[in-house]
């Protein structure tokens, strides 16, 4: 007699206990050290040979066994099952597919915790115009399907709109322009729905005197309201994000009650990331804090391949500064892969540097490469960077507060 788990389902082994992928249904569920142990030996050896069935101190394995098969999570059999095929994750190259155009680092706010540094006073922009509509073309070419305009504020770029019918004019299948909506006018109104955008600005708190606190800027709050209800009037999809630091920390459920009156989605908003003038410990919210990582845990077939292979987050996504350097994202400022004044974009897709990055597995990173949970488990590597004390790329995520090497989830992070 053979005990397998059922074809859809995958073993993961951490440093201490294990877990049973569910590729079928999504579910993730721990096993102890004992249970792990159990099925390792069930995939090589008959039932009788791992187990004394008619032994009463064999008797709770027999019993797991048993609630697996009740959850269809794995069979008896009575001959040998025939060796699945050798597990091969997915290795297909990642494409591009996803970039963020940053304009200018010229902005009318001046936000306490802005990752790209951004202010009214900047160093004058290095990408050529016609370089930005160059990479554009080139990006398509690549694969790319979604494009986002940012900045700085990327309506001070004075060709932002040419850029957008640039996009339009390659088949982009997203378009975004990320702004504080403060310079918004009903002519851009008019613009961004002819041309099929999207919009996605930020809003700190929900009222004027917290909000422009943040920004720096009075009267933006003012401003950015305005011009959400003029772009929410015209049916343009919207979304609001939300950054919470020591000045704006009891906005959450404000924030949040705002958006639901807006009728837009509502998301518990982040909390500010350890990137450019982020990267102050002083700014960091005391009273208010995004839910660590905890349990329960999904993943799929596709995301599990994947997460063999690839970066869930980073894989597929680039940055392009205003200064020209290809980052994997807007937040990993220190992990420059290239420049697209001195190199073709293509040539920076195919270059080790922005492959590493793209290839950062858990299976790399301190801690998670010892944890049963890696395949299912998100991820941001420049938060994890940041909030490390050393700066390291592979640092684990602070606010995750399991021990593998315990098998147990402490009380509390401390981040």
């Amino acid at each position: 007699m053979y005990y397998r788990l059922q074809d859809c389902c995958k073993l993961v082994e951490g440093a201490k206990r294990g877990a049973i992928y569910n590729l079928q249904t999504g579910k993730v569920f721990s096993v102890n050290a004992g249970a792990l142990q159990l099925l390792r030996a069930c995939r090589h050896s008959p039932l009788e040979d791992v187990l004394d069935i008619n032994a009463a101190d064999d008797k709770v394995y027999l019993d797991f066994l048993h609630r697996l098969t009740e959850m269809n999570l794995g069979s008896l059999y009575l001959a040998k099952p025939s060796e699945p095929a050798a597990e091969s994750p997915c290795e297909a190259p990642q494409k591009l597919d996803f970039l963020w155009l940053e304009l200018t680092s010229l902005c009318n706010n001046r936000c306490l915790h802005c990752y790209a540094t951004s202010g009214p006073c900047c160093e004058p922009d290095a990408v050529p115009h016609e370089r930005w509509l160059s990479l554009i073309s080139e990006a398509r070419a690549l694969g790319a399907t979604a494009i986002q305009l940012i900045g700085g504020e990327p309506m001070l770029y004075p060709h932002w709109r040419e850029l957008a019918e640039k996009a339009c004019a390659e088949n982009y299948e997203y378009i975004e322009i990320f702004t504080n909506a403060t310079l918004v006018d009903d002519s851009d109104v008019e613009f961004f729905a002819s041309h099929n955008m999207h919009v996605a600005t930020t809003i700190y708190a929900d009222n004027a005197q917290v909000h422009d606190t943040v920004t720096l800027n009075p009267g933006s709050f003012e401003k950015t309201l305005g011009a959400i209800h003029k772009i929410l009037a015209a049916k343009i999809p919207l979304r609001i994000a939300s950054i919470l630091m020591k000045a704006n920390e009891l906005e959450a459920a404000n924030i949040m009650e705002l958006c639901a009156k807006l009728g837009v989605e509502v998301s518990p908003p982040d909390v500010v990331r350890p990137t450019g003038r982020g990267d102050d410990k002083d700014l960091l919210p005391t009273a208010y804090a995004k839910p660590p990582i905890r349990p329960p845990f999904y993943t799929d077939e596709e995301s599990f391949a994947r997460a063999h292979n690839y970066h869930s987050c980073l894989a597929g996504k680039i940055a392009i500064t205003a200064g020209g350097d290809v980052i994997p994202c807007i937040f990993a400022r220190n992990q420059t892969c290239g420049n697209i004044l001195t190199k073709p974009l293509a040539e920076v897709l195919n270059g080790r540097s922005l492959d590493q990055c793209w290839r950062t597995t858990k299976d790399q990173v301190e801690k998670c490469k010892d944890c049963e949970y890696r395949y299912a488990c998100s991820d941001c590597r420049p938060l994890a960077q940041g909030s490390d004390s050393g700066k390291r790329w592979l640092a684990c995520s602070a606010d995750c507060p399991y021990n593998p090497y315990t098998g147990k989830w402490e009380e509390e992070v401390h981040v």
